[in-house]
């Protein structure tokens, strides 16, 4: 089986006035269907850096990204966002989500944006609420959910187009540990159950033992333990 994403040889680079900094360099990895890897390494190793480069959010400055079989480096703007919308969810350590729209509407903006019909991403961020155990605050605006809450919400919303690779920078780093390992848990289980491939980056070792490999990124290198 093929995996959902390959990175070669990435490298990062930034140019301040007539120094040269390294983000990283060579680094590659590979993320397969129903895989949930940790990415642990010190703040700054460049770990948000990796993720938004492999959610094709910004570009290497050498190396290759496969996705779901597609070269990323071959494809067009439009192409690029029609693979980001159709294949990546996204989490952060902070929610993001629309102020003034309920947690149902959170969940249903991404549907309509892909041109699912009204009613039917109603339908579905219903369910997928429900699946985060909140079927009973569907019409509550985040100033009314809590910080786990907020968060469940966030995830269902990042489910909601049915990617098949889930990038999640610190989903928990906001919240107290109880409610992290709330959190955490419903997150592994729709990843499960979905054959997701998932790619989280956190700073709890506690929670990336709980998945499937750990690697780590330090020192501009990245290796598996």
């Amino acid at each position: 089986m093929k995996p959902l994403l390959t990175a070669t040889n990435l490298e990062k680079t930034h140019h301040q006035g007539d120094e040269t900094l390294t983000i990283f360099k060579n680094i590659s990895l590979t993320l397969n269907a129903g895989e949930i890897v940790a990415l642990v390494g010190p703040s700054g190793a460049g770990k948000s850096t990796l993720l938004q480069m492999i959610g094709l959010l910004d570009k290497p400055t050498a190396g290759q990204i496969a996705i779901d079989g597609k070269i990323v480096s071959a494809l067009d703007d439009a192409a690029l966002t029609l693979l980001r919308r159709n294949t990546i969810g996204f989490v952060y350590q902070f929610h993001f989500l629309q102020a003034e729209f309920s947690a149902e509407e959170n969940v249903m903006i991404p549907l309509m944006i892909a041109g699912v019909d009204k009613s039917k991403a109603k339908q579905k961020a219903d369910k997928l609420l429900d699946q985060m155990a909140l079927g009973h605050r569907l019409n509550h605006r985040p100033a009314r959910l809590s910080g786990g809450e907020q968060q469940r919400v966030a995830i269902a919303r990042a489910l909601a187009n049915d990617p098949k690779i889930l990038l999640a920078d610190e989903p928990t780093g906001n919240l107290d540990p109880k409610t992290s390992d709330d959190v955490f848990s419903l997150l592994m289980e729709r990843v499960r159950k979905a054959g997701i491939g998932a790619l989280i980056a956190t700073h709890n070792m506690d929670l990336a033992r709980k998945m499937d490999r750990i690697l780590v990124m330090q020192d501009g290198e990245l290796k598996e333990i």
